[in-house]
């Protein structure tokens, strides 16, 4: 996947890792404000959650803007996947491999995939 066609997305993952980030930072502050020891471990606990959350979405938003990975949507008709390539251009087109469905990539105002059915 690369981000060009993923905007709506890649907004959503950006603003949770923004939320993740922030609740590591405060549930850090929290733990080290903490004066019992079971809720001071508590915080710590949850800093060692909302890290990995962070991991994990860092994770997935280098895979969305890795232009070498493959666009893959799937046919609305069967629910195969309609493979595009990486960084294919608007209008590119695949058939489905399961089904007579063919589709052209477009690009919609917002800046996310969409798929035009081309009736044969």
């Amino acid at each position: 996947m690369s981000a060009l066609g993923y905007a709506t997305a890649l907004a959503q993952l950006n603003d949770d890792l923004a939320f993740e980030e922030a609740a590591v930072t405060r549930y850090g502050q929290m733990a080290a404000a903490a004066r019992d020891p079971r809720v001071k471990g508590l915080f710590k606990e949850l800093v060692r959650g909302e890290a990995g959350h962070r991991r994990g979405l860092r994770h997935v938003i280098d895979r969305v803007v890795d232009e070498t990975q493959a666009v893959i949507l799937y046919c609305p008709l069967c629910g195969w996947e309609l493979d595009f390539g990486a960084a294919p251009p608007d209008g590119a087109v695949a058939k489905c491999r399961m089904c007579p469905g063919k589709f052209k990539l477009r690009l919609d105002a917002a800046g996310d995939w969409t798929l035009e059915r081309i009736h044969v």
